[in-house]
């Protein structure tokens, strides 16, 4: 593939660099190489074409662990690397800034240092709460608007806008090229994992909570009520999203783009009698999950507090063609469908 375009997925077997890396195999304008620490992901997504799967073990926190090669053979650097889960924003939010910081940093200082067009994945949380605005978040003019020092939950939204900061100016001072990518509720297969204990492992977010509360006959349970508005958007749609800013990056070149989908906004509420529905309907008619209200701090420790709303806008996405094809409801129906079909292999890969 001498023409293809030469792609490092940095973090590739996490639930987006899995996917990501299943839709750029399906084109010959790719070439793929994925880093990680483990391939169990990449590979259970990849199913029967690992003989397309290019992979090598790399910790981005080593120092000579190779970041540097992977940067230089690349022609764009997907940065993904980072710990997502709610729970441990507020029980270790130190290693929270180590990894989703200062580890990350220094894969934006290699592509600097290499003059490599950076693809970087933000997330939603940088706009924090709404402060009561009914408008959709912006890129280039919603403010970002974070809790109290004591609430940790807002560490990992904080260390995440300091890099999209840094990356700007890197941008502005330095020549760097770059798309940041702020998903808004990506859902679908290989999203976190199954457990049928909430006491034995972190709290996952909120589809493996909701599928493992369904799966094991357990409660789905609402944080602080369910009153929190989410835009969720299926897995296929957001990597199609990212395909095609990738093949267009230089007309978003030194932008920060939001990729969501509007359409499918509900509350968590909501969202909990819509899957109960889905999974009665289409796999369980007898499961009997109950859904009951539990605090903040109950489910994820003291120091939690919630974006109130999660609204984007995605004009700029639209610009270059982009149309979601998963309602909400076929959102959480397939992804119910992969996790039924794959609960074995699932509970061996979290166990």
């Amino acid at each position: 593939m001498a023409d293809a375009t030469r792609v490092a997925l940095i973090g590739g077997s996490g639930f987006v660099g899995s996917n990501l890396c299943r839709r750029l195999l399906h084109s010959d304008n790719y070439d793929v190489k994925v880093f990680d620490l483990v391939s169990d992901k990449v590979e259970m997504r990849l199913e029967n074409r690992l003989d397309l799967l290019d992979f090598t073990r790399m910790d981005i926190a080593e120092a000579g662990g190779g970041l540097e090669e992977a940067v230089r053979w690349a022609d764009v650097v997907v940065n993904m690397p980072a710990f997502v889960r709610p729970a441990s924003f507020v029980s270790d939010p130190l290693s929270i800034v180590d990894l989703n910081f200062f580890d990350n940093l220094k894969v934006i200082e290699a592509c600097v240092k290499e003059g490599k067009f950076l693809v970087h994945f933000s997330t939603s949380e940088v706009y924090g709460k709404t402060g009561g605005s009914e408008a959709a978040f912006r890129e280039d003019e919603t403010d970002c608007i974070l809790g109290p020092i004591e609430n940790h939950r807002w560490i990992y939204s904080c260390a995440k806008q300091l890099l999209d900061r840094i990356i700007h100016a890197h941008g502005m001072q330095n020549g760097l090229n770059f798309f940041s990518v702020r998903p808004f509720n990506f859902v679908g297969p290989l999203m976190d994992y199954l457990y049928n204990d909430p006491k034995s492992q972190e709290t996952p977010r909120v589809l493996a909570s909701f599928a493992s509360a369904l799966l094991y006959d357990q409660p789905l349970k609402l944080v602080n009520g369910g009153k929190s508005r989410r835009c969720f958007t299926y897995i296929d749609d957001a990597v199609d999203a990212i395909e095609l800013l990738i093949r267009n990056r230089m007309k978003v070149n030194r932008r920060i783009v939001n990729v969501g989908v509007p359409g499918n906004e509900t509350t968590i509420h909501d969202l909990a009698h819509l899957v109960r529905d889905i999974y009665r309907k289409e796999h369980n008619p007898d499961v009997r999950s109950e859904i009951i209200e539990v605090s903040g701090d109950d489910f994820y420790g003291k120091g939690y507090e919630d974006c109130d709303r999660r609204l984007p806008d995605i004009s700029r996405l639209q610009a270059l063609g982009w149309k979601p094809k998963y309602d909400l409801r076929e959102t959480f129906s397939a992804s119910l469908a992969y996790i039924s079909a794959n609960r074995e292999r699932l509970e061996a890969m979290n166990a």
